[in-house]
């Protein structure tokens, strides 16, 4: 029997830093065939992937160190306990650079024991290191006018020494002393960062802050943009908002627990067409003392689904509801808008009435029709009013279909000045 190849061979030719710049010359092109062409070596989903540097961004006390440390742990173990796909398990070195050991710890205890993870399966392939007993210093001031990369050869031969696949650097900003505002500083720490996960082979996560205020898109992380634009995926981890949460069913006092992550810039993969949830589950560590007899409580990070709110209502309600819906009401045809002076024409209400559903999961159920085209906002005419007003109209060919029974055929066009 063949011996399974050595998984780290491909890289050798990246352990040795070069010995200076080779002389400029124009490679010409080569033209494999593209069934030929090794595919991008992806570790994580779409998140994380070989040789090159990844940004998890996210406003503080939202998770993000958490869910590094999660990612980590799902690779190390090859557990994708998270819902993302593990493609290929590497051992996983998290350097925490605010944090003593005994919190990471702590963290890491919470989300083994949530997850029902023993201790056997990540033991010499999970690695914690904390900048409480050794600085990770990437880049700084030479003291000339230049940049030095103190740590940079050292990482470097640590990492190929470990066999590791993936770095975690939480937070990015404590691993250089330069100035973050500056797009040339931080263009060369982000350069420094993709060496080291090119010489290693290593899928490189940096955990970065976000600044005050609004956050929508990897944009709003802290300091110059450099650091974003060298990463070739970028994740969004963000808080529930109170609409959010008021349009999923969950309640204020619960709203912190829920976070959602967006992929902000996956230029090496398509976006995904709709965020991840999470939620902070709370765990006991059972470690009570006589001085704390109560023990450490650590949010453990674990998948979370939006409850579904067709969950109760089967292919034939949600034809009565659509029927109600095209009826219209006293000659008026219903409106997409819970507000203002339309409000009392709500096509949720008819939801309401039927099947008691509460307002806001009416609003969701709206919105999905809304969205997959089952329900279309159109003009119609008041046949006694003669005004023209916005309404909504039921696209037949898209009703949801009965056991046993084909989809209806298309509708033919309806006269002109037809209320839906």
């Amino acid at each position: 029997m063949n011996a399974a190849p050595d998984p780290w061979a491909a890289w050798a030719h990246h352990v040795a830093p070069p010995a200076g710049p080779p002389p400029l010359v124009a490679d010409p092109a080569t033209f494999p065939a593209p069934e030929t062409i090794p595919p991008r070596e992806w570790l994580y989903g779409t998140r994380l992937i070989r040789r090159f540097v990844s940004v998890l961004a996210a406003p503080g006390g939202v998770g993000k160190s958490a869910l590094a440390l999660a990612q980590a742990l799902s690779l190390a173990t090859g557990r994708p306990f998270l819902g993302e796909r593990v493609h290929h398990t590497v051992p996983a070195w998290v350097f925490n650079l605010e944090d003593p050991l005994e919190e990471m710890q702590r963290r890491l205890a919470a989300l083994m024991r949530h997850h029902d993870i023993p201790p056997e399966e990540a033991a010499g392939r999970l690695f914690l290191n904390t900048g409480r007993l050794r600085r990770l210093i990437m880049a700084e001031p030479d003291g000339g006018g230049g940049i030095a990369l103190p740590d940079r050869e050292p990482l470097i031969a640590a990492a190929l020494a470990a066999g590791v696949g993936l770095i975690v650097v939480d937070p990015f900003v404590k691993s250089h002393r330069l100035d973050e505002n500056s797009n040339m500083a931080m263009d060369v720490a982000a350069t420094a960062w993709s060496e080291v996960a090119d010489r290693t082979g290593c899928a490189v996560l940096l955990v970065h802050h976000v600044r005050k205020g609004a956050v929508e898109s990897v944009d709003a992380t802290r300091g110059a943009k450099a650091i974003t634009d060298a990463a070739r995926s970028a994740s969004l981890l963000s808080p529930m908002s109170p609409e959010e949460a008021q349009s999923l069913g969950v309640p204020e006092r619960e709203r912190w627990r829920h976070v959602r992550l967006d992929d902000a810039k996956a230029n090496l993969a398509p976006r995904a067409e709709s965020a991840r949830w999470y939620r902070l589950e709370t765990v006991a560590l059972g470690n009570a003392t006589a001085l704390y007899p109560l023990g450490d409580s650590v949010a453990a990070i674990a998948p979370w689904t939006p409850p579904n709110p067709f969950e109760s209502l089967s292919p034939a309600d949600c034809n009565t509801a659509l029927d109600a819906i095209a009826a219209g009401c006293e000659g008026h045809a219903y409106t997409r808008h819970r507000t203002g002076r339309a409000g009392a024409r709500w096509a949720g209400a008819v939801l309401e009435h039927l099947f008691a559903i509460p307002p806001d999961e009416a609003a969701r159920i709206l919105a999905i029709w809304l969205r997959n085209g089952l329900l279309v906002e159109t003009e119609y005419r008041h046949p006694e009013q003669r005004k023209s007003r916005m309404g909504l109209k039921v696209v037949d060919s898209k009703r949801p279909t009965l056991p046993g029974k084909t989809a209806p055929a298309p509708e033919s066009p309806r006269a002109e000045g037809t209320a839906a």
